[in-house]
């Protein structure tokens, strides 16, 4: 197996749509991690009133959804006392933050994403779960999170759990 070595210099971008925008790797990570950690008042601090969470279950237009910071926090509260979640960590995060400053082309705002990856280790029940986790986050003007959009296989949390707590919400 042949190890890369990390890149020394940025790569440039070629794309006249889209700047580098690393600042926000920092924030992304942090606000991945007050979830992890279970704290959700300093995790509040970080988003938009209006954010939009959007769960890995479905396209575009049948995931499903979570709106207002309020509903947001309420749904992760009540998520780590009924999932028998027991601790979550975030490691090995990859970041790729950009700027996009004109329209492209599936119609999504203008402004700053970070596109995330990082390895997640769940204990729920006192299962082990491994999982790597995709996490786009956009950022409004104020640098608070308005939009989450995720993309991880939840069937091996579903399976830990016994249940699908997505699908409460529909009902």
């Amino acid at each position: 197996m042949v190890k890369s070595e990390a890149a020394t210099t940025p790569t440039a971008v070629t794309n006249p749509k889209l700047t580098v925008a690393v600042e926000y790797s920092e924030l992304s990570e942090k606000s991945l991690h007050h979830p992890a950690h279970f704290e959700f008042d300093a995790w509040a601090d970080m988003l938009a009133d209006n954010v939009l969470y959007a769960f890995p279950a479905g396209d575009v237009d049948s995931r499903t959804t979570l709106k207002g910071r309020a509903a947001l926090l309420a749904w992760w509260k009540e998520w780590k006392e009924k999932s028998g979640i027991q601790s979550m960590t975030m490691s090995e995060f990859n970041h790729t933050p950009i700027n996009v400053t004109a329209q492209i082309n599936d119609g999504a705002p203008m402004g700053i994403y970070d596109l995330a990856y990082v390895s997640t280790k769940m204990v729920m029940m006192g299962k082990t779960i491994n999982l790597r986790m995709n996490f786009s986050l956009y950022f409004n003007a104020d640098k608070k999170i308005d939009r989450y959009t995720t993309y991880y296989d939840r069937s091996i949390i579903i399976k830990a759990m016994g249940r699908n707590m997505l699908e409460e919400i529909k009902e």
